[in-house]
């Protein structure tokens, strides 16, 4: 399973790819958002990433079970939303907050993403495009 697992999780990253099933979907659109806060932080995630691609990745968090990252995000883009453009101050109050919850929510980043996906795939592998076709 380790071996289709990260087959799933390498397609998952092609940005080209056709996402007909729904966990695949998820998959790709958690990497997307992780990637961007990871890189970026939380704050810089929710504001790049376009609507839609935030709404995927909240209901993939959701379906993988990480429902505190979900969280994190919708509140995070309701809040950089009611910023003040005017108060500096405010919006780095709202990045670290962002950046600690976020943490909270996958305490091992990448590692935490990691186990809920094999977990989803392995209960739930009708949920992701068969491998090899």
């Amino acid at each position: 399973m380790s071996a289709d697992a990260d087959e799933v999780w390498n397609r998952a990253c092609d940005p080209d790819a056709p996402f007909t099933h729904p966990g695949d979907a998820a998959l790709a659109a958690v990497l997307l958002c992780h990637g961007t806060a990871m890189n970026g932080g939380l704050l810089h995630a929710c504001e790049t990433l376009d609507p839609d691609q935030r709404e995927r990745a909240v209901v993939g968090y959701r379906l993988l079970g990480l429902d505190a990252a979900a969280d994190a995000v919708e509140d995070v883009t309701r809040q950089a939303a009611a910023l003040d453009g005017d108060d500096p101050a405010a919006a780095e109050r709202l990045e670290e907050q962002a950046n600690r919850r976020y943490d909270a929510a996958l305490p091992e980043w990448d590692e935490t993403v990691d186990r809920a996906f094999r977990d989803h795939l392995r209960r739930s592998p009708e949920a992701y495009a068969p491998l090899g076709g």
